[in-house]
């Protein structure tokens, strides 16, 4: 399945599934059945839900993302600021954005990039099971049974965010007529995780492996997945149908390979990654904007991390920034304290008229 997808600036991605879920979301809405959490309520007030087209509606819903903000800590999920249904499609919801790369994406004192180079980056949330607020966390009844990851729920859970993306990946490097090298950190497997913190780098792996096996037909065009749980699991590669499945956690001898490198460094013995263009997943936030901590000026956090490596934030906001090899940060033009300000002053919103992709087609 060749599919011939638009590139332009950013372009939102979800899975046919997520788009009927917010449709029926909508409906139920429509007929009293739901009630809108407190934001999309807000941005609902004077319109007629009845005559709002389906587009319109996610980005009503997308609109309610605040550009800083951490879902496992700060959200409660019970109407009060979104709604559990909300958050389950804005969980689903994954933003693709051509960047420029400056830096390797180490989280601290990175290797700054002789020149910059190309790249894209997925934001991709993982599974939210933690809920600073002890209210059921919005990901929890979808993914355990009994307290314990059920592991079809997982898969079915990270295949409906997946997917989306790596068809995406496979579209632009076909386009380009190169090949696509994917980096991914442990979606989900960090502060997401709650009490499965430190187990779920492994339920991934089984994740991505499965996935992988299942849709390699589906991506001609991508040549290698590097999975990076940081210090969970052991070094493993697995060839799959034409894909190279490299498992090098950062901590276990993989120092120097964070994931916003030129895919000629992640070449191993009888590599040539040469025509691979890189394409890295980053592990994100139901209810930010992409890059959520470097909005305050932050490099922390896989999020913010690649968004201060990136001139991402330029390609969000339509703001030119600069990269500062100094501080190891994309920073906003000095009329501005950071890019929270860049998004507030403006007021910027994320658009999905014209700009949504549903992936697989149908």
């Amino acid at each position: 399945m060749n599919q011939e997808i638009e590139i332009g600036p950013y372009k939102i991605l979800m899975h046919p599934a997520t788009f009927q879920k917010a449709r029926n979301y909508q409906k139920a809405l429509e007929a009293n059945n739901a009630f809108a959490g407190f934001y999309l309520g807000r941005g609902m007030k004077n319109k007629d839900v009845s005559m709002i087209k389906a587009t319109e509606f996610i980005e009503l819903l997308a609109r309610t993302k605040r550009p800083q903000i951490f879902a496992e800590s700060d959200v409660f999920g019970d109407g009060r600021d979104w709604s559990k249904v909300e958050l389950s499609i804005l969980g689903d919801i994954s933003i693709a954005v051509p960047v420029l790369v400056f830096d390797n994406g180490n989280h601290s004192f990175p290797r700054v990039h002789d020149a910059p180079f190309s790249a894209t980056l997925i934001f991709v949330p993982g599974a939210l099971l933690r809920n600073g607020h002890d209210i059921n966390p919005a990901d929890w009844d979808v993914v355990t049974i009994n307290g314990q990851i059920d592991h079809n729920a997982y898969y079915s859970l990270y295949e409906r965010r997946l997917l989306p993306g790596f068809i995406y990946a496979d579209s632009i490097a076909r386009s380009n007529n190169r090949q696509a090298f994917i980096t991914i950190p442990g979606i989900g497997c960090g502060a997401f995780a709650g009490r499965f913190q430190g187990s779920l780098g492994a339920e991934l792996k089984k994740t991505m492996i499965t996935f992988l096996e299942n849709y390699c037909h589906l991506l001609p065009s991508i040549r290698a997945v590097y999975y990076d749980p940081y210090q969970e699991c052991n070094n493993e590669r697995i060839e799959i149908g034409h894909i190279s499945f490299l498992v090098r956690p950062l901590t276990k001898g993989n120092f120097g390979k964070s994931q916003l490198c030129r895919p000629q460094d992640y070449e191993e013995k009888g590599d040539n990654f040469s025509d691979c263009q890189l394409v890295s997943f980053v592990a994100w936030d139901h209810v930010s904007w992409p890059g959520n901590d470097f909005y305050i000026g932050y490099r922390m956090t896989d999020d913010g991390v690649k968004s201060a490596a990136t001139n991402s934030m330029a390609v969000l906001t339509g703001l030119e920034g600069i990269y500062n090899a100094g501080t190891f940060t994309y920073n906003p033009p000095s009329d501005y304290r950071n890019w929270e300000a860049v998004i507030l002053l403006n007021r910027i919103e994320l658009r999905v008229k014209d700009n949504l992709i549903v992936l697989p087609e149908i």
